[in-house]
């Protein structure tokens, strides 16, 4: 029983380096030293070791982390019924982690990235259970008939490309961008 205090610390830890982790890589990229990171969080370097054995292994955690945020957005769009709501809220959870993790990316694709990191994202945008939206929202008669589906997958994953997020978070909030976007996709998809 003395060990669940333990087990959460750890967890809360393994949180606060991830967490310094992100901004240190959005700040410095693939120059990012653990040294830095384990400043950033305010815990020794070994703490960052017996947690993952290399660099390589941090900036994995990093991207899996965003990965299931990014999965959780999808199946979370995936689970409702209107395919308008769905793509609105795919949108707004899009943005909403692009906020905060947005420069981070930017730095691994602009190169702190490993070669499998960057096949693991490319896996989330090539995934095609998206494209049930807009099955969906064609068999309704809310979408149009002759949308080509794979072509609207690819738009509305495309929109939430994080170097255009941020390129454009210098004139509009993460809520106006996402309503102006769903705005749009759903201009172009509506019978």
């Amino acid at each position: 029983m003395g060990h669940a205090p333990e087990r959460s610390d750890a967890r809360a830890n393994r949180q606060k380096i991830l967490d310094a982790a992100v901004e240190v890589i959005a700040e410095r990229g693939g120059s990012a030293e653990v040294k830095d990171v384990a400043e950033r969080a305010g815990v020794g370097v070994g703490t960052i070791y017996r947690n993952f054995a290399t660099r390589d292994d941090l900036f994995r955690a990093v991207v899996e982390e965003t990965l299931q945020r990014l999965y959780a957005v999808r199946d979370e769009a995936l689970a409702l019924d209107d395919p308008a709501e769905s793509v609105g809220v795919y949108v707004r959870g899009m943005f909403h982690i692009l906020e905060r993790w947005s420069p981070a990316l930017s730095a691994m694709i602009a190169g702190a990235f490993t070669e499998e990191m960057k096949d693991r994202f490319i896996e989330f945008t090539s995934d095609q259970r998206l494209e049930a939206i807009f099955h969906r929202g064609i068999a309704l008669g809310v979408f149009r008939k002759d949308i080509p589906v794979a072509l609207a997958r690819g738009f509305l994953v495309s929109t939430c490309d994080p170097l255009t997020y941020l390129a454009l978070r210098a004139s509009a909030t993460p809520d106006e961008m996402a309503a102006g976007y769903t705005d749009l996709i759903m201009r172009a998809l509506r019978a």
